[in-house]
């Protein structure tokens, strides 16, 4: 379970719900600027030819077990 009270870090690792993307990377904090406030992050994913870039919520995101 993440702690809401602090943003995750850049760097992070991790998956995308209900998306066909693997891992990818918290590349940005884009602050709170979704429905309610809710924290919005900027994700690197692998895509060919090259990596692709998303802007998702973080209740949208969860950390993967090792």
């Amino acid at each position: 379970m993440q702690n809401l009270a602090t943003p995750l870090k850049i760097g992070t690792l991790v998956k995308i719900r209900n998306s066909g993307y693997g891992r990818g990377r918290i590349v940005e904090y884009r602050g709170p600027l979704g429905p309610h406030g809710a924290r919005v992050y900027r994700v690197r994913v692998r895509a060919k030819p090259r990596p692709a870039y998303i802007e998702v919520r973080e209740d949208q995101l969860e950390i993967p077990s090792r």
